[in-house]
């Protein structure tokens, strides 16, 4: 995936103009809370089971296929039976119906729910792929058969069920492949009758650990990237152009070199690990200062880029590359003293790469150890810019002569990632969200904020507008709020606002679907809600209620993806 799209930052040491002075709301922020029964679909970590069609949950796989019969008018071993599916097909039905969950909420409600077998999915291979993460029902369907036959009672010490895999008939590739692994697999536990558990335990090893893709890549190591649709994101940085880019962009690059270079006392001797290291740009910043040993990760296959950057540059004694994800990965050390990584993305959490570090930083990060950055800000503010809404939505008025209004609600649903002209911003500026990396932890990274911004000058609001602002400190110590600028020798600051050097990043605009025409003094008061994508979790999903001096409530909902 592309972070491409021109510069838009304040780099390191450039005062932020006197409108972007922090305010805060007068309301304390609420953060997401994963046991709010309000989201309580946006993950169920704890669940075994969970029904095909609703968030409910269970402890036993066959009591989620019975709430779907009693619940939902889905009876799975019935139509299994009826339709003769063979074990592929049951596969395929299983991620159909969680698919089609994802893209019609509705359906958690639904009373009765039926397949005749004709439908177009039973022959898309992309459906052997599992659409939520360790799905119990994808290795436990099998099971159904045997409690049927015991009169639904759980089976102990059975014989192991067997798949007649004379009768599966593979009609692709990928199908072959996986009756290949499947019969490899059951050669390996002929021997252990009685093991139920080590038959389940290898149809998900068989289908989520084993699986070769397309192209020939290995994806044993973790089962989540066949679920995962951001997998793009790595192939992304595999690519010169984004890294020649964001190493291009002047403020992001001389923000790292110089917090490293102007803190050679605190890297000397020490141990660095470099999260996401791409071209190995920040590991050779670390080594070049006096680290001890620099360990640079990334998952992409630049990382064979940088070996030879490294090498090239005689670095290859002291930074070790290793490729993988930190979360699957080892390291040669048990605990680093700095962690440095260029994790942010637009709107500062695109792309979820943060998740990825701070599993780094519980991993590895030794007590006293460093964050760089540590400590991020979203900020946002009103803009009155006619031209913004002119020309990304009331374009499709008229276009040669035609109007076109259907093309104007991905326009009002999708947030625009551009420059801001400075003099469009009309209102104070507010913090939406505080990340002190030290101790955030990847729950809060999901977060619910109340506003309230102060408009400045009468005019007219099209857009709020958002960007980030990044702190680089010496002992990782928590930024005051109405600190707005490097205030302590050694530390640098970045800003990605629209009032100092362009960056990459650019800034992120909320188009409003209603303008609302205001005048000094007026407050607009809201919340802003931001999560990850619930089809794409690389993707922010965000939502803006506000009210213009408690007068009447507009809620807009927005997608920032690339």
């Amino acid at each position: 995936m592309e972070r491409t799209i021109t510069p838009s930052l304040t780099g390191a040491r450039h005062a932020m103009s006197s409108v972007s002075v922090y305010s805060t709301s007068e309301y304390a922020p609420s953060e997401f809370d994963p046991q709010d029964e309000s989201w309580e679909d946006w993950e169920n970590e704890d669940s075994e089971a969970q029904c095909l069609f609703c968030p409910a949950t269970f402890a036993l796989p066959e009591e989620a296929f019975g709430h779907c019969k009693d619940s939902h008018g889905f009876d799975f071993l019935t139509v299994k039976q009826t339709l003769g599916l063979d074990f592929y097909k049951c596969i395929r039905m299983i991620n159909h119906i969680r698919k089609q969950v994802q893209q019609q909420p509705e359906l958690a409600d639904t009373k009765s729910f039926s397949l005749t077998g004709q439908e177009a999915f039973w022959d898309d291979d992309s459906l052997l792929q599992p659409v939520l993460e360790e799905d119990a029902l994808l290795h436990a369907f099998e099971e159904l058969e045997l409690l049927d036959e015991e009169d639904d009672q759980p089976v102990t010490g059975a014989p192991m069920p067997q798949v007649d895999l004379a009768k599966v008939q593979p009609s692709t590739d990928l199908e072959q492949q996986l009756l290949r692994l499947l019969q490899d697999t059951l050669d390996r536990s002929k021997n252990l009758e009685g093991q139920f558990e080590e038959y389940k335990s290898m149809v998900k090893t068989t289908f989520f650990d084993n699986l070769v893709d397309a192209h020939g890549n290995d994806t044993k190591s973790n089962s989540k990237a066949l679920n995962d649709e951001a997998n793009y994101y790595f192939n992304g940085y595999a690519h010169n152009d984004i890294h020649e880019q964001m190493l291009k962009d002047k403020a992001r690059t001389e923000a790292y070199r110089d917090f490293v270079y102007e803190n050679k006392d605190i890297f000397k001797d020490k141990i660095v690990l470099d999260v996401g290291c791409g071209t190995g740009i920040l590991s050779m910043f670390a080594a070049k200062a006096g680290a001890k040993q620099v360990i640079s990760v990334d998952n992409s296959a630049i990382i064979e880029k940088a070996k030879l950057n490294v090498k090239e540059n005689n670095l290859d004694h002291i930074i070790t590359l290793v490729r993988g994800k930190v979360e699957e990965i080892e390291i040669p050390v048990k605990q680093v003293d700095i962690i440095i990584s260029e994790w942010m993305g637009y709107f500062l959490l695109f792309e979820a790469m943060l998740d990825s570090v701070l599993v780094a930083r519980d991993r590895w990060l030794a007590p006293g150890g460093i964050m760089a950055p540590s400590q991020t800000r979203i900020l946002m503010a009103a803009l009155d810019d006619e031209d913004l809404k002119d020309d990304r939505v009331n374009f499709w008025n008229d276009v040669y002569g035609f109007k076109m209004s259907a093309m104007k609600e991905p326009v009002i649903n999708e947030a625009i990632v551009d420059f801001i002209k400075p003099n469009t911003v009309m209102s104070n500026v507010v913090t939406l969200k505080d990340l002190y990396l030290q101790t955030i932890t990847t729950q809060k990274l999901d977060f619910i904020t109340k506003f309230e911004l102060d408009i400045k000058r009468d005019g007219t609001i099209y857009a709020f507008g958002g960007w980030f602002d990044t702190w680089f400190t010496r002992e990782g110590h928590p930024i005051p709020l109405d600190q707005a600028e490097q205030r302590v020798e050694g530390e640098i600051f970045l800003t990605t606002g629209p009032f100092g050097e362009d960056t990459h990043w650019k800034q992120t605009s909320f188009i409003l679907e209603s303008p609302l025409h205001v005048k000094r003094g007026n407050k607009i008061s809201g919340t802003f809600v931001c999560h990850k994508g619930l089809d794409n979790p690389r993707e922010l999903e965000c939502e803006i209620e506000y009210a213009l001096d408690g007068g009447e409530t507009h809620v807009q909902h927005y997608m920032v993806r690339c």
